[in-house]
């Protein structure tokens, strides 16, 4: 139910958003934002993704930062949003998970390392 309520709630902001007189590239960040909160919330308890194993929430992250990053420099690119810095929050999306991803490989940590269970050798030689 609350997630339910939740995401009534930021589909009623959205729709006051259209309404107020907000500056376009302001309301396009803002609606970019609610929506990546509610799919967010929709596949997290919806699809129960909350509940897979960590390597699918973070394959979801990472592709979600990527189709956003992209989404946002095509915007920028052909004028539709005249916001550079936008671009730099794309870039942001971009480099965090991956320098997050480089910074791990680096340690020598892996998937199983928070808490999961790994898979066992069969023992075979």
């Amino acid at each position: 139910m609350l997630v339910a309520i939740a995401l009534a709630i930021a589909t009623a902001i959205e729709v006051a958003w259209y309404y107020a007189s907000v500056p376009h590239p302001l309301f396009v960040a803002l609606l970019l934002f609610l929506s990546f909160v509610k799919f967010s919330l929709v596949v997290l308890w919806f699809m129960h993704l909350r509940f897979d194993s960590l390597i699918f929430r973070r394959l979801f992250a990472t592709g979600l930062a990527l189709a956003l990053s992209v989404y946002l420099i095509v915007l920028v690119i052909f004028g539709a949003l005249k916001a550079p810095w936008l671009l730099i929050v794309a870039f942001f999306l971009i480099v965090f998970p991956a320098g997050a991803l480089f910074v791990r490989a680096r340690r020598g940590g892996s998937v199983a390392s928070r808490g999961e269970v790994a898979p066992e050798s069969s023992g075979h030689g």
